[in-house]
């Protein structure tokens, strides 16, 4: 099996931080209740509390990237480490003390459970402290080091370049990018903060300065093509940078690999029965209220397009009125009136898209993947949209790395921008990409981020993606 983890590269402070944060939790936690008891505790315990620690600490951001050190931002991971310690706290007590006193009838706290409380409060405690001050460490390690070294050289064509640019607009933090014509013999200074130089490969290189980037590279300075810079640098592929069918063939060559498309469907169905199993009274409780709003269907099926353009039907919660759609389909928009009470809620939990669980199920969907799209839209975007049949060659996904990337596609070139993440994951897709995509997934649920429009964009195509 072929596995392909280009995304770690840029994503390496992030998985040293969490490592170093869940070895930290289960060493202190070992440590603390040796010291008690004179034993090790039960280690499915000590790996809870290590999951625990670690996920909240990802859900809180306490792993990105420092934009800037400041007492602010040190305030900040503060406030943020004592969230996490209370939150701690009450789960242990809400498992230990209220399950004891409802399933045992454990009327009376004994001893041992004070000292147990005592020791986990301790612990938890102590794991803040020292997480805070590693973690500070590493900010202020890769700020002042790593972070400085942050200058690129564009080599190709100024009408290329002013694209590239608009491409780095749709990110809020890009490195300096200076340009060389490749008109012009490349001379290059070379300067403490520079990083590589970016070719535009459409471009004519001529002898002499692949001779001059050869030796560029051989003193350690990067040189990488426009395509697969984007892919490392920011882990999309824009379309306007395709050159041609063949260059989209060896990025997608990935999905040949039948050995991950089993253990993905594994995966599907198991995680799939786990989450409708824990979520069953979300599901009753919300058919009922969407009942209760209007006497209206709580289901609403849609055709979308699946594997390799076969039509699929999809199914979800009913988040609008029941004639939404009569006068045809619109792009959805902030503060959509034809969205329901209910519906809101809905689609900032993401819980409106739980009955797709069944889809996946059924396998027509997976729980990873491109979304789905209609195929009256999809008609008017394969003429707008470069490569977007490319998404047809993976199963569509309830979630994907375009939707924890990028926010609701309300226009075309949302959609083109979709499309970038879209194949990018399409030709780097793993078990441990799957994973990523995933946590983030939770991650943006439980902040009720990314169901929303970013601005209105006027267009004549609509997507109700």
């Amino acid at each position: 099996m072929q596995i392909r983890l280009t995304w770690i590269n840029t994503r390496r402070r992030k998985i040293i931080a969490i490592i170093l944060d869940f070895w930290i939790s289960i060493l202190l936690y070992n440590y603390i209740y040796f010291s008690n008891f004179n034993s090790y505790p039960n280690q499915v315990v000590t790996a809870s509390v290590g999951s625990f620690w670690v996920i909240f600490s990802y859900i809180l951001g306490r792993y990105k990237k420092e934009k800037s050190i400041s007492a602010k931002s040190f305030l900040t991971s503060i406030l943020k480490v004592l969230s996490l310690i209370i939150s701690g706290i009450f789960i242990y007590v809400f498992i230990n003390w209220f399950s004891s006193i409802i399933i045992f009838d454990q009327l009376m706290i004994n001893q041992k459970d004070l000292l147990l409380k005592n020791i986990f409060i301790k612990s938890i405690s102590y794991i803040g402290i020292l997480s805070l001050i590693s973690q500070s460490f590493i900010s202020i390690l890769n700020y002042k080091i790593y972070d400085k070294k942050n200058l690129w050289i564009f080599y190709g064509k100024k009408q290329v370049y002013n694209k590239f640019l608009q491409e780095l607009y749709y990110h809020s933090n890009y490195p300096e990018i200076s340009f060389a014509s490749a008109s012009e013999p490349l001379k290059i200074n070379k300067s403490r903060n520079l990083k590589g130089i970016i070719v535009n490969e459409k471009d004519i290189v001529n002898v002499e300065n692949l001779e001059k980037l050869y030796n560029f590279k051989l003193v350690g300075l990067e040189v990488i093509g426009l395509i697969d810079w984007f892919d490392k640098e920011y882990h999309r592929i824009p379309t306007d940078f395709i050159e041609n069918n063949y260059q989209l063939i060896k990025k997608l060559k990935s999905i040949e690999d039948n050995y991950h498309n089993r253990i993905k469907r594994l995966g599907d169905i198991f995680v799939s029965l786990t989450i409708i199993f824990i979520t069953l009274p979300v599901i009753v409780l919300v058919s009922c209220l969407i009942y209760l709003e209007d006497k209206g269907p709580i289901f609403y099926t849609q055709t979308r397009s699946g594997l390799n353009g076969k039509i699929i039907k999809i199914i979800k919660f009913r988040s609008m009125h029941v004639n939404a759609e009569i006068d045809g389909i619109q792009w959805s928009k902030n503060n959509d009136k034809r969205i329901t009470r209910i519906g809101r809620i809905l689609r900032a939990l993401r819980i409106d898209e739980l009955p797709q669980l069944f889809c996946v199920l059924l396998g027509n969907m997976s729980l990873i993947g491109p979304r789905p799209e209609r195929p009256e839209i999809e008609e008017k975007l394969f003429t707008k949209v470069p490569y977007y049949k490319s998404r047809y060659i993976l199963k569509p996904g309830i979630s994907g790395w375009a939707q924890v990337n990028y926010h609701y596609g309300a226009s075309v070139a949302d959609t083109k921008q979709k499309l970038s993440y879209d194949i990018y994951y399409i030709s780097n897709f793993s078990f441990f990409l799957d994973l990523l995509i995933f946590f983030k997934t939770i991650k943006l649920v439980l902040n009720a981020k990314g169901y929303k429009p970013k601005k209105i964009i006027i267009d004549n195509s609509p997507n109700t993606n």
